[in-house]
């Protein structure tokens, strides 16, 4: 039997055919529209609950209490250790920076008073200068704990945190493969963040949420544990989760002022809802006193096409970020800044420096690069960069800045590479950065 002829001696009577499978291949190739993930449903009864959760509420009745305790004993180093722990956990809260300050103070006092070991003291010395970002300084009292020797595998978690801070990797990871206790919550959330620096963000999830299962039931690590999990979540590409994931640490405490920015940012920057993301952020921003919400604010603005707001918004953070009482907590935002908008170069430069000489990571680094291309000197800023940015980091802000610097060095293929690298973390990158990547790979 002959295989069936197909008719074509009337070409017309299959274009509807024709027309009708290119409209579906079109669909497929285009891609649906992004779903929406944030939903004010969801949240907006968090803003309406008590105006302090009980975390902050039960903060300030310990302050109270251990003020008149040392009110009655000035010389005690107990209440002194109570009264600073409980400063630095508000600072953590409400953002004031004066709190970390009383916390360091009261810690040192503490210090020439107890009779005792001072290890505990040096450990919690060690976390707020992470905190302040005053990472030698946190080896050095995370040494002078383990000199101590009382509970010293504790003190070589601190000792751990500093050093991936100052971009001693490979002491970080001797000083964490020394521990034996390997399914404690201390190792796993180390180890969490090692692999998220080692650029496996699987396995640092998978790590955390095991950490997560054996601190779910502790008041005061719960929040920490989970928003930490949404921001993961986030990186991954995950934004779903993510977001139930704020969601359920707000739940669990309405006034976790972390979780509300992962929400805004997931409004803003996944969803293009600029005006929700603007609303929560103003609401958080009425409430604490987190100098970066004017930052996120700005970008909101820029994106929107309020130049003049966005360029405000920028100088007010600028100059609340810049005061000493913050010391070096917002110098990554300072530098760009400097080097991007202000067009304040040397001084971009001379910060940037300072931050090499303090922690030469290959994020920092980075910062030392995109200041140099700003300033228009891309053969420096590619050595640096080639030197001490490439293959060694995976965050997009550097692969975004490794893709611009191999442009302009006249490497289209580098370039090309690193901006569609970067391009593949466009929710963490924002999308103004997202806009951008696209033009550079357009031209």
């Amino acid at each position: 039997m002959e295989p069936e002829k197909r008719n074509l001696s009337n070409p017309m009577k299959s274009l509807p055919l024709i027309l009708f499978l290119c409209l579906v291949l079109f669909s497929c190739n285009s891609g649906s529209p992004q779903k929406t993930v944030s939903d004010p449903a969801d949240y907006t009864r968090h803003m309406q609950a008590r105006a302090l959760s009980a975390d902050m509420n039960s903060q300030q009745s310990d302050i109270q209490f251990w003020n008149d305790k040392l009110l009655e004993s000035p010389e005690s180093f107990m209440f002194l250790n109570r009264l600073a722990a409980t400063y630095a956990r508000r600072f953590k809260a409400n953002g004031n920076i004066q709190d970390i300050h009383i916390s360091d103070s009261l810690y040192h006092k503490a210090l020439r008073l107890t009779p005792f070991s001072k290890a505990s003291i040096y450990r919690a010395l060690s976390a707020n200068a992470i905190t302040q970002h005053e990472f030698p300084m946190a080896r050095h009292y995370a040494e002078k704990a383990i000199e101590d020797g009382d509970k010293i595998s504790v003190s070589y978690y601190f000792l751990f945190d500093a050093l991936i801070e100052l971009g001693d990797y490979e002491q970080a990871k001797s000083t964490l493969a020394r521990q034996s206790a390997k399914n404690s919550f201390d190792y796993l959330t180390r180890a969490s963040k090692l692999a998220d620096h080692d650029g496996d963000i699987d396995l640092a999830i998978t790590l955390m949420e095991q950490a997560f299962e054996r601190t779910k039931n502790n008041q005061n690590m719960y929040s920490w544990t989970k928003s930490n999990l949404g921001d993961m979540y986030g990186h991954a590409g995950r934004i779903a989760d993510s977001y139930g994931t704020y969601l359920e640490v707000l739940e669990h405490d309405p006034n976790h002022w972390h979780s509300w920015k992962g929400i805004a940012w997931i409004a803003f920057a996944h969803d293009k809802e600029t005006t929700e993301a603007r609303s929560i952020l103003e609401y958080i921003q009425a409430r604490s006193k987190d100098p970066q919400i004017s930052l996120m604010l700005a970008e909101i603005a820029d994106y929107a096409g309020h130049k003049e707001r966005s360029k405000s918004l920028k100088q007010a953070y600028y100059e609340e970020a810049s005061a000493e009482a913050y010391l070096g907590m917002h110098n990554k935002y300072l530098i760009l800044l400097e080097a991007e908008d202000f067009k304040k170069a040397e001084m971009a430069l001379e910060r940037a420096l300072e931050e090499v000489d303090k922690r030469p990571t290959p994020v920092v680094y980075d910062l030392l690069a995109w200041t140099l291309f700003n300033k228009g000197e891309y053969e420096k800023a590619l050595r640096i960069a080639s030197l001490f940015v490439e293959g060694q980091t995976q965050e997009p802000d550097a692969l975004y800045h490794l893709g611009m610097i191999y442009q302009y060095n006249g490497h289209r293929k580098e370039a090309r590479k690193y901006l569609n690298e970067a391009l593949e973390s466009s929710f963490e990158l924002g999308p103004i950065t997202t806009a951008a990547i696209e033009k550079a790979l357009k031209s």
